[in-house]
């Protein structure tokens, strides 16, 4: 047999809350995911452990008796987890922290300098990650800590606010720097992210909520494409004031938003129960400066 800690924690949080869509939510996982999971998870156990109708989920008969030995499974790998990672990053040199692609390619690798004149002998691996393999890392330990926007917390990890972000109009440079009314977009045609970008749906939920007629002509996964096709005047985009570290190499301008002021939280999260070490509270002090630092200079 092969099992997965992904697996009896699927099954777990199924077997407790009685509904696959509140196990998935609890996770971060799709339902579909979920589902794939369990079923493998009876392949394995050659056994049916869940019966599945249109209203609710039931254990069977196989489940109820494999349920506490699941639990007690889980129980053991996370105290032994949280014991290991009582060995502090110092000892062991290295610090691993995932981000979402627009703030590692923003404020991170400032930050990540900084860091390294604070602590020059301690590596430290940075990924870039969308947000469901941030929180499975995470809560694997595999990651001491992930950073990004609209971080959920669970059961499973520990959320710490580090910032609040301001949305600003990105234009070309030509552009006088000024304040804008959302409602001055109302005939915009504007550049995004992708649509299932989570500050993409802010942005364009407020652009819906004033009434405003703006459209998103073109959409890039890309920070820097985004910037650079701002930059060739190809329309201006709507996005956190952190990317102002990334945007500095680029003829651009930023434009504060108001009325409403609408802000973006950037969030630390880590795995629930580990001990916070030193070096992870200096790397997050470091994230913040570099923010600040770039907020001072406009």
């Amino acid at each position: 047999m092969n099992f997965s800690v992904r697996q009896l924690r699927a099954f777990v949080a199924t077997a407790r809350l009685r509904s696959f869509t509140r196990a998935a939510e609890q996770l971060h996982v799709t339902q579909p995911g979920l589902s794939a999971m369990l079923r493998e998870l009876e392949a394995q156990l050659d056994c049916r452990l869940l019966e599945r109708t249109t209203r609710n989920v039931a254990l069977t008969a196989q489940g109820e008796e494999f349920l506490p030995t699941a639990i007690r499974v889980l129980k053991d790998l996370e105290e032994a987890t949280v014991s290991l990672g009582q060995i502090t990053s110092t000892q062991r040199r290295r610090l691993s922290v995932g981000a979402t692609p627009l703030i590692a390619s923003s404020i991170l690798p400032e930050a990540c300098a900084a860091f390294a004149g604070m602590h020059p002998s301690v590596q430290v691996e940075l990924q870039d990650l969308d947000r469901g393999t941030i929180y499975e890392r995470v809560q694997s330990g595999e990651l001491d800590a992930g950073y990004g926007a609209f971080m959920t917390a669970s059961s499973l990890v520990r959320r710490r606010r580090l910032l609040a972000s301001p949305l600003v109009l990105v234009c070309a440079s030509n552009e006088a720097s000024k304040s804008v009314r959302w409602k001055e977009l109302t005939a915009a045609t504007l550049l995004g992210l992708p649509l299932e970008n989570p500050i993409q749906q802010l942005v364009e939920g407020q652009l819906r909520s004033v009434g405003s007629a703006a459209t998103v002509a073109q959409r890039f996964n890309q920070l820097h494409t985004l910037l650079a096709m701002v930059e060739s005047g190809a329309g201006p985009t709507i996005l956190p004031d952190f990317v102002a570290s990334a945007a500095s190499r680029y003829r651009v301008t930023f434009q504060k938003m108001r009325t409403p002021a609408v802000a973006v939280d950037f969030y630390e999260i880590t795995k629930a129960g580990r001990l916070t070490s030193d070096l992870l509270a200096d790397f997050g002090t470091c994230l913040v400066q570099a923010f600040e630092s770039h907020r001072e200079v406009r």
